[in-house]
């Protein structure tokens, strides 16, 4: 509501500026979702080829780095009090962009798309907008997204493309000065945590899925934040007869993705980490937990997803993802899952042998 106000205080004001403004036809895309939304969203930009970009500033080291885009902007720096939020909407606005993309589209989003003025705007409806936000998106066109649609399709829709895998996501790599991976074993990369704590695989499923892969002759490569050394400290105790090479908090984000490029499976639950593994077409084993796995899901080639058997699932969904819950059990795997696992290491170890 309060994006509503101050877009028809200041919607006559900026009606008049825009008469003084160049044409251009630069686009904006606007994506202030962490990671792993970030990573996914990338399929369009092969078909805008150059455009600024609005972000939050965790993916500030991928977007640098990424070749097709012009200006960032760091949308934490804009969020403290109204002036700088009116400093980035009129930045946007003197910009005179002719396509603006919004793929998170919150009222803060919104509102900075109103007052764009862009001759082409462009959003997703989804099932979690408020009413407030509805009427933001008056005049906008509108990619109606519902809890069955896969993301990355939504997000293909709003530049005109279908072809999921023509239009691959992208992610720079940018190689460390120092590389601290020197081995020619095969190379398995874990995520034991994420930034939500709904996403933490529990021990006792930690434990049956390195029964596993004891059997083959691997390193584990520990990819996460320092804080994450608790949940490594249980790993230890299993006493693996394998290496445990720990990466946490020993690099950097935009060094990230040359990492898990160089591995040759990665295990995960839905992180952000293996939506960028899946960027490289890694092998992937992705644990769904509370997530729903129809709307938002890796589609690399070889990417085996081990579904919640928990009753409560799914209720996290991409634009509606709770941090807490209390449904137990939402990453304990079965006997038949297991097999599952090892036909499926088995199978990318032969080729990794060969």
């Amino acid at each position: 509501m309060f994006y509503i106000v101050i877009y028809i205080v200041f919607y006559p004001i900026f009606l008049f500026l825009s008469i003084f403004r160049k044409k251009n036809n630069k686009n904006l895309i606007v994506q202030t979702a962490k990671i792993g939304d970030y990573v996914n969203s990338s399929v369009i930009f092969n078909k805008l080829e150059n455009f600024d970009i609005i972000i939050d500033k965790v993916n500030y080291n991928f977007a640098i780095n990424e070749k097709k885009i012009n200006h960032i902007y760091i949308i934490n720096e804009y969020k403290k009090n109204l002036f700088n939020k009116l400093k980035l909407a009129f930045s946007i606005f003197w910009n005179n962009y002719e396509n603006v993309y919004i793929l998170m589209p919150n009222s803060f989003n919104l509102f900075l798309g109103q007052m764009s003025f862009a001759k082409n705007i462009i959003t997703i409806q989804h099932y979690s907008n408020k009413w407030y936000e509805k009427v933001l998106m008056i005049g906008m066109k509108k990619i109606i997204h519902t809890k069955e649609d896969l993301t990355i399709k939504s997000y293909l829709k709003m530049v005109n493309e279908n072809n999921i895998y023509q239009n691959w996501k992208t992610i720079p790599i940018i190689k460390p000065k120092q590389n601290l991976i020197n081995s020619n074993k095969f190379k398995i990369g874990i995520s034991l945590s994420a930034g939500n704590k709904l996403k933490t695989i529990d021990n006792e499923t930690w434990q049956k899925v390195f029964n596993i892969l004891e059997k083959f002759e691997c390193e584990y490569y520990i990819f996460g934040l320092e804080n994450e050394n608790i949940y490594l400290e249980q790993i230890k105790k299993l006493n693996l007869k394998n290496p445990i090479i720990s990466l946490l908090g020993k690099i950097s984000l935009k060094e990230l993705p040359f990492y898990i490029s160089q591995m040759n499976l990665y295990i995960s639950s839905d992180t952000g980490n293996s939506y960028i593994a899946d960027s490289f077409n890694i092998p992937l084993i992705n644990f769904a937990g509370p997530c729903y796995m129809k709307e938002q899901k890796p589609i690399g080639k070889n990417v085996l997803i081990i579904e919640s058997n928990a009753k409560c699932i799914p209720f996290s969904f991409i634009f509606k993802a709770p941090y807490e819950s209390k449904c137990n059990n939402l990453y304990t795997i079965t006997k038949n899952q297991e097999i599952e696992i090892e036909k499926f290491i088995t199978k990318i170890y032969k080729d990794f042998q060969f």
